[in-house]
Parts: structure tokens; C-alpha cells; sequence
């Protein structure tokens, strides 16, 4: 159910910033002030009490982004507060991200490795994916110890497993297969 409401309102966020070509700013804002919830517990956890009233949190939050967000990122988390939807933040801001990649042709490719990957390899990924793709990709490195190696990488519901783990995986699937065959 929350992804559904935060679909509708990243929607609505993303329609109006289209309007105005603030697409850019607002998605800036919105991964900035997801940023002071992720660094800062206690502003995570005033947003999200109950014993604090609409109007102290709207205060707050002006004092807080006003200066520092566009106009319409202000409003849109007033909305947010006045609706009491400020636990979804994130998934509305997660929404927005998927809307603007959508509407832009930009594939979105999470990629997991054993190690950290160093600025070349994450360049060569990611024009391999887009030469592939034949679109813009951007993505995210994530690190995955478990791995043995190797490199996985989704694109949406899509995985190439190139991880060492992975073979082994389908090689025990293939074997399991063939010895069941033959039985």
C-alpha cells in the first residue's frame, strides 16, 4: 500500500517539476534531505512521532530546507507532513528517481562485486551496459563479500550473475539435472 501512495505522489512531484524544468533541482533536494534523515536519528524520529504535532513539524522543516530546497520541494513536504505521509518519504523519493529515469530512457543497473570496484572498472561496466542497452545507465555499486568473485549486476527484474558463486550454482543445478535425467 505505501508504494502506491508514494507512486501517486512522486507522480504528482514529478508532472509539476516537469512543468517548471526543475526535475534536476528537486531530485538534488530530495537526495539531500534524505541525506540529513539518514545522517541525523533525531530528525528521523521527530518527523515520524505522533506526539508532535503537524504545524511544529511544518515549522521545523521550513527552518530546516527553506533555504536550501527549491520552493516547490518546500511545499511538496508540507504537503507531505499536512497528509501525514512523512514515512514515506522515501519511497516517494525512490518513486521519483524511477519516474525521472523512466521518462528520460535512463536504465537504472544495480551492480554487486566481492570487492570494492575501482573508477575503471565501474566506467567500463557501465558503458558495456549502455552499449548493450543501447540507453543512458546509471548505476549503483554495491559490495557483496559473499560473492567469491566476480561481478552481478540487475536491471530491473534482469540478472547477470558473472559472480563465481553463481557458476557454481548452475553447475551443481545442471549436474542435479543430468543425474536426475539419467535416472
Amino acid at each position: 500500500m505505501d508504494r502506491r501512495v508514494a507512486a501517486r505522489y512522486a507522480e504528482a512531484l514529478y508532472r509539476t517539476a516537469a512543468k517548471s524544468d526543475l526535475v534536476a533541482s528537486v531530485e538534488t533536494d530530495l537526495d539531500a534531505i534524505q541525506g540529513a534523515l539518514d545522517s541525523d536519528g533525531p530528525l528521523a524520529g521527530f518527523l515520524s512521532s505522533p506526539r508532535i504535532g503537524r504545524e511544529e513539524k511544518i515549522q521545523i522543516v521550513d527552518r530546516l530546507f527553506s533555504d536550501r530546497v527549491t520552493a516547490l520541494t518546500s511545499q511538496f513536504l508540507r504537503v507531505l507532513l499536512n497528509k501525514r505521509r512523512e514515512k514515506e518519504f522515501t519511497l516517494v523519493r525512490e518513486e521519483f528517481q524511477r519516474i525521472r529515469r523512466e521518462n528520460s530512457n535512463v536504465l537504472f543497473a544495480k551492480v554487486t562485486s566481492d570487492r570494492p570496484l575501482d573508477d575503471a572498472q565501474k566506467s567500463a561496466i557501465v558503458a558495456k551496459l549502455g552499449e548493450k542497452t543501447g540507453k543512458q545507465v546509471e548505476a549503483s555499486f554495491d559490495i557483496n563479500p559473499t560473492l567469491l568473485g566476480g561481478v552481478k549486476v540487475q536491471l530491473g527484474d534482469y540478472v547477470l550473475d558473472g559472480t563465481v558463486k553463481g557458476s557454481l550454482t548452475r553447475l551443481r543445478d545442471r549436474l542435479r539435472y543430468d543425474l536426475l535425467k539419467q535416472s
